[in-house]
């Protein structure tokens, strides 16, 4: 009797809507994953193969076009939205351990218990204007993801849309607060601003974020020890300028952003520095239609990225290229260049070596990712994809770079973007930069998933 007493409210709302012309959206999805891990540590002395059902479950509720004043040019309106989630793996009520743990505490909850991925106000032309604010716990990726994203958990603050009188460009302004890249909750505070022009052919963008992280972690730079230093009060400031486009049968991406900034040491050492941060990225990613053999096409893809790795001459200056809060989780898993590694420029699954922030050895950061794939011509609606990737570390005190390589298989059937079926087989193989002897690991996932 509880839910049909809950949802009265809304209920009332939608009974009302011819009234206000207003209205009800109610979605939801359903995602189940069954996964299979060989050799998680990436290291045949200490394998650890694990196998697991993931689960991942949204239901949103969204009141729209609720008007607040008809008496301007431009009326006033309102959407008030509220989205639970839950992750959890499947009858796991025990401590999450490595390499899932630090997924696990980006999230309010991953016991598979409901929270609020979503909860805020958003109100059109207020003022009479032409611009929107939202107010609350929001889904919020700034461009591409690879400075923010809210990792499918939500972001607790304000965000402002408007359109330029000039040029037609689209302007975005937001303050957040969020948990660092360590899990510290409410400890990183984001402000920033974004700037959209599009063209005939297509779209540039302008980010800036600056992050101010109240968190005590440890910055990796040579001159407090092999351990890095201790710092605190970091402030970083990031700018990036990305362009997409599509013409004919070719879809194209590339993004390249900077960063700088300083934190407090609160260790012993350095006494009397501060520690600075001057990293860069690029990422270029392109597919288009390729002709496979006569008149059958399939699709080719490309990507390139890097990030900077720390100058291990520069002992209190750190060149790693490392935003706090970017795109790198999928639930209770990462998400990036490859099914198992999951690289992106700044940090990678890196089995054992969780003592770091970018999941690689200690010495090394920065990454290179070098990748293309194939998907060949559909046949009776099921798709087969094939990508392989190659990475590097950026730098690294010891002498090897080579990370290791990624060979990804997927087949997958979608039912009208309402039920999708994927399979995919994942395996690695390390390089020295990783574990001094190659080693091998597996990912093998059967994934269903549902929406409406």
């Amino acid at each position: 009797m509880k839910r049909p007493l809950l949802l009265t409210p809304l209920l009332a709302c939608v009974l009302a809507a011819p009234a206000r012309a207003s209205k009800l959206d109610i979605s939801t999805e359903y995602r189940l994953r069954a996964l299979s891990y060989t050799n998680l540590n990436i290291d045949a002395q200490q394998a650890n193969d694990r196998s697991m059902l993931s689960q991942s479950a949204r239901l949103a509720f969204a009141i729209k076009d609720i008007t607040l004043s008809d008496h301007k040019a431009e009326p006033e309106t309102m959407d008030l939205v509220i989205g639970f989630r839950a992750l959890g793996i499947a009858d796991s009520t025990k401590t999450f351990s490595a390499p899932f743990a630090r997924i696990a505490d980006q999230y309010p909850n991953a016991r598979f218990l409901p929270f609020l991925e979503n909860a805020f106000v958003r109100v059109k032309n207020l003022g009479g204007k032409n611009w929107t604010l939202s107010a609350g716990r929001q889904n919020f990726s700034l461009g591409s993801g690879l400075l923010l994203d809210d990792n499918g958990g939500g972001l607790t603050g304000v965000r402002a849309q408007a359109e330029l009188p000039w040029g037609g460009v689209q302007t975005q302004g937001f303050a957040f607060v969020a948990r660092n890249a360590w899990g510290q909750a409410n400890a990183l505070n984001l402000f920033g601003a974004s700037f959209e022009k599009r063209g005939a052919d297509g779209v540039w963008e302008w980010n800036h974020l600056l992050e101010k992280d109240r968190g005590t972690q440890f910055s990796e730079v040579t001159g407090c020890g092999v351990s890095g230093c201790l710092v605190g009060q970091v402030t970083r400031y990031f700018s990036s300028i990305r362009y997409h486009m599509r013409f004919h049968s070719i879809i194209f991406e590339g993004e390249a952003a900077i960063e700088r900034g300083a934190a407090n040491p609160t260790g012993p050492a350095p006494l009397g520095n501060h520690i600075t941060y001057n990293g860069n990225a690029q990422v270029v990613k392109a597919k288009w239609k390729q002709t496979f053999y006569k008149d059958v096409q399939g699709i080719s893809r490309v990507v390139l990225a890097r990030g900077s790795g720390d100058d291990p001459g520069t002992p209190t200056t750190n060149e790693a290229f490392f935003p706090s809060h970017g795109k790198r989780y999928d639930g209770l898993e990462r998400t990036g260049f490859g099914q198992f590694y999951a690289a992106t420029p700044y940090d990678a699954f890196g089995g054992q070596s969780t003592a770091t922030v970018s999941g690689l050895q200690r010495g090394a950061s920065g990454i290179i990712t070098v990748g293309f794939g194939l998907t060949p011509p559909s046949y009776k609606g099921w798709v087969a994809e094939f990508d392989y990737f190659l990475y590097q570390a950026e730098r690294n005190t010891a002498a090897p770079r080579t990370l290791g390589s990624e060979l990804d298989l997927t087949l997958r059937y979608d039912f009208r973007e309402r039920f999708q079926i994927h399979a995919t087989a994942a395996f690695f193989r390390s390089g020295h930069a990783t574990v001094f002897e190659k080693n091998t690991a597996k990912r093998y996932m059967l994934e269903a998933v549902a929406r409406f």
